[in-house]
């Protein structure tokens, strides 16, 4: 969690807001299919959170690391689509909480081959 001390108090800001703030800004970037879910694990049975997306926040003296796996879409270029990904995700989540973001790793770990239907 992240604190910032004003002269009326202390803001927090929690890690499963980043998270959504990440998720929101990926789904708006063409060539993304979806996030990435966790890998089954004995580990992942144990903790509390019931989001199945692999998008990880680590948060050190003030600073955001923000970690994900997501799922391409075929027929665009992975590289372009991650760094789509690391622009928009820095940007939102630094403007819309005032947390600095040090680095963000995007991981592709699949290419979704479904043909997109046409209206």
């Amino acid at each position: 969690m992240e604190k910032t001390y004003s002269k009326s108090g202390s803001l927090k800001v929690s890690e499963n807001v980043i998270v959504t703030i990440v998720k929101n800004a990926v789904a708006e970037i063409d060539g993304v299919h979806k996030i990435a879910s966790k890998t089954f694990s004995v580990k992942s049975l144990l903790q509390s959170s019931s989001d199945p997306s692999d998008v990880r926040v680590t948060m050190s003296d003030g600073v955001c690391k923000i970690s994900m796996s997501v799922v391409a879409k075929s027929g665009y270029n992975v590289v372009s689509v991650c760094e789509q990904i690391q622009d928009k995700v820095k940007s939102a989540v630094q403007s819309m909480t005032g947390v600095t973001v040090s680095r963000v790793d995007v991981s592709v770990t699949d290419v979704d081959f479904t043909p997109e239907e046409t209206l």
